[in-house]
């Protein structure tokens, strides 16, 4: 506000070269004139600028107000002073020097954090700080649900509160006493006692993947987006196949930015600042380059004790067709010199999901259509797509929708772009018959559904008219950590039951149900007995097999390895399936 104003302090100027010089030198990541227009209008109101003969002019209130401000600018991006980090608290320092390789590796992968309050200067922090100091001298499960709510107004929800306490011990925070107590870790009470910034960032980098590693992505990768980060997270977590949602690399950056590490330049941009670069060189951090190798280990292979995943090579992965379909979805739309790609594009990527459709373009018709759903139940949707090279698409007419749909028998229209400037998105979104979709939550959908596939009534927010499009990503996300939490309760069985397979005391292995939900929420599993039952009577069906049920008892019949295994080999038997009848058409055909 104040560096606008001395702006104009020598000429007036137009907003256009007002833009251009928050991009330029002060690196504000906008692509429209908008958030120069909102900042204008304001002192327009208050007497300190004049806007006429399309220019920005400063009045003399202006002038006299400019004089009190003390103004600022950026640290250049080639700027690079010297900052030494604080010394480490000694059980804290003692923490950082068992972050070896394997110890990098065997973090936890940290998915799902929640810290409650607000995120906005330091407001984690102090909420992290609030709710260790509650686990000290020790603190009850019970006792610190009921804290967080009373402390937290929008932590009220059992689950909410019980998300927290799982964050802060997936942060390294506070470790358990016995079944039902916690108290805080010795690197914790360290650094309540420094109050350090920097302590609480050398903790939750020796706690969870990719954290630490965020900083040399930053560093590494031209103006990377929190979806980018997500989708490259995926190479820094050998215990998981799945990348980060975008959400948990956010919760990621909040606290790089709390702790002084990075800055924000935009809505889901970041740049490393100078104590984040000397924090980067001064902790060991997890290379995937180096730590995978193209063929599991022996070690790598085994099944932790603790619930957590196997390591395994990610490699050896080929590079799934959702990923090269997402990418060029989003190369696409910004190709505007070209829009019928971005059309083929969204065709592909709807066809992708399950939702088969049709390329049409030309003036006056759809750029496309696709059908949702099979038979009699399933509806046509209209495809519109707008490209842009320099950010949301500006105000266009959406007027003759209507008709294009009427001409394909559509029940509705799917609005397909790079974002939408603030007039255009409200009037879709205020359609009944329109659904606004962001080319970058398409291809997130895209890639995701290689690893965690959603039925076509799951997806059925990405494309329902009467969602916000602000919404649909929350809707999705639903139905994706839903997807997660039923993998990882599986996972949970078939280790739960080899564990005692292997008791030497416990003959047969056999498990009751009762048993096996008691042992689950020791490994911090509250689950209800349904779920636990559908998951059971999966792993026992004859396709999978590697588990036996005998009146209501459960025992395992294979490793955890084996039953990955298993559950991969599907998809692949299914692959094959659909290659087989693929030849028998063409065979036919000929």
């Amino acid at each position: 506000m104040g560096e606008l104003l001395d702006a104009l302090a020598s000429e007036p100027r137009t907003h256009e070269q007002l833009l251009d010089l928050a991009r330029e030198e002060f690196d504000l990541q906008w692509d429209t004139p908008a958030p120069v227009r909102d900042r204008t209008g304001w002192l327009a109101v208050t007497g300190m600028v004049e806007l006429f003969d399309r220019h920005v002019h400063l009045t003399e209130a202006g002038r006299r107000v400019l004089a009190t401000f003390e103004l600022g600018r950026p640290e250049p991006q080639d700027a690079n002073p010297v900052v030494l980090p604080s010394p480490a608290a000694g059980a804290i320092a003692h923490l950082i020097e068992q972050l070896d390789e394997a110890a990098l590796k065997e973090r936890a992968d940290g998915a799902n954090l929640y810290i409650p309050g607000t995120s906005a200067n330091g407001g984690s922090l102090d909420a992290l700080q609030v709710l260790t100091k509650a686990a000290i001298p020790s603190v009850s499960d019970a006792d610190f649900v009921r804290f967080v709510q009373s402390t937290f107004p929008k932590a009220q929800k059992i689950a909410t509160a019980r998300t927290a306490k799982d964050t802060l011990k997936a942060l390294g925070l506070i470790q358990r006493t016995s079944s039902e107590t916690w108290t805080a870790t010795p690197a914790a009470l360290a650094w309540v006692e420094s109050g350090e910034p920097l302590d609480l960032a050398r903790i939750v980098h020796a706690s969870i993947a990719f954290f630490g590693e965020v900083l040399g992505e930053l560093e590494q990768t031209a103006r990377p987006t929190t979806g980018t980060l997500a989708e490259r997270s995926s190479r820094y977590l050998p215990n998981r196949e799945n990348p980060l949602s975008r959400s948990a690399v956010n919760t990621r950056l909040n606290l790089l930015n709390a702790c002084g590490l990075v800055t924000r330049l935009s809505q889901t941009t970041y740049r490393m600042t100078a104590l984040g670069r000397a924090f980067k060189e001064s902790m060991p951090r997890f290379h995937p380059d180096h730590a995978f190798s193209g063929t599991p280990s022996a070690n790598d292979a085994e099944s932790h004790r603790d619930g957590s995943p196997p390591v395994i090579s990610l490699q050896s992965n080929p590079l799934p067709l959702g990923s090269g379909i997402a990418e060029e979805l989003e190369d696409a739309a910004r190709d505007s010199a070209n829009p019928k790609r971005l059309e083929k594009a969204t065709i592909a990527a709807l066809g992708y999901l399950g939702m088969p459709g049709k390329h049409v373009g030309g003036t006056g018709a759809v750029d496309g259509h696709v059908r949702f759903g099979v038979g009699t139940d399933s509806r046509i949707l209209a495809v519109e797509a707008k490209t842009s090279a320099t950010g949301p698409v500006r105000a266009q007419s959406l007027f003759g929708l209507a008709e294009h749909r009427a001409a394909v028998g559509a029940h509705s229209h799917l609005l397909i772009g790079p974002g939408f400037e603030c007039r255009m998105l409200k009037e879709a979104d205020e359609d009944p018959a329109i659904a606004v979709i962001d080319t970058e939550l398409l291809a997130e959908v895209v890639r995701r559904q290689e690893r965690t596939p959603l039925t076509l009534t799951q997806l059925a927010p990405l494309v329902d008219p009467a969602l916000k499009a602000a919404h649909r990503e929350d809707a999705l996300r639903k139905h994706w950590e839903a997807q997660e939490i039923r993998s990882q309760l599986e996972y949970a069985l078939v280790d739960i039951l080899n564990v005692e397979a292997e008791d030497p005391f416990e003959e047969g292995g056999w498990l009751d149900l009762t048993s096996i939900r008691r042992e689950l929420r020791t490994r911090g599993y509250r689950v209800k007995e349904g779920p636990v039952v559908e998951a059971l009577s999966f792993l026992a069906s004859s396709r999978i097999g590697v588990l036996q049920c005998s009146e209501q008892r459960y025992r395992c019949t294979a490793s955890v390895q084996t039953a990955g295994q298993r559950i991969r080999a599907l998809g692949s038997q299914w692959a094959a399936a659909e290659a087989h009848r693929r030849t028998r058409s063409n065979d036919e055909a000929d």
